[in-house]
């Protein structure tokens, strides 16, 4: 298999800077100490950068090496909360006491979803039925609906609500 060009590298063979220029040689930002106000400071504008530390004015952003770390975006939430609406509850109450994760006593309805991997209530929607919830966290606005719904709600850890 042959090529239709020849390689810069075979077609420049002989002539001393082989295409790239007498000065940077086929080098990006390493030889003039990187772009900006990174480590050309230490390097090229040494002296510059001193003269104006003692003047007592240096650009904040000419404070030297690394500061800190960026965490990894997947990382940036350390713990995921599993939350339910009011509305869902609402609505899937009946299927919950089916299925046996809740259970019926005349027309109040008791459910404890720290058994279910649930750990928040949200105050989204409307609740007609009359349910006890044990949770650990929940809304306000949650709160509010529940009880004047008639149901009751009660939290795992008292102390941190």
């Amino acid at each position: 298999m042959t090529r239709k060009h020849k390689k810069k590298t075979q077609k420049k063979r002989g002539k001393r800077t082989m295409g790239y220029g007498r000065v940077g040689q086929h080098r990006k930002t390493g030889q003039r100490a990187g772009r900006g106000k990174t480590t050309q400071l230490k390097k090229s504008k040494k002296s510059y950068y001193l003269k104006q530390k003692e003047l007592g004015f240096p650009d904040p952003d000419w404070i030297l090496g690394k500061k800190g770390f960026k965490r990894p975006q997947d990382q940036v939430r350390l713990s995921h909360i599993n939350v339910i609406n009011v509305k869902d509850l609402d609505l899937n109450i009946d299927k919950l006491v089916q299925q046996e994760k809740a259970s019926k006593s005349g027309s109040t309805y008791t459910i404890d979803l720290s058994k279910m991997n649930i750990q928040k209530v949200l105050g989204r929607g409307e609740i007609n039925k009359k349910i006890n919830i044990t949770v650990e966290k929940a809304s306000k606005q949650a709160v509010e609906k529940i009880e004047a719904a008639g149901g009751e709600i009660s939290f795992l850890y008292p102390e941190t609500q």
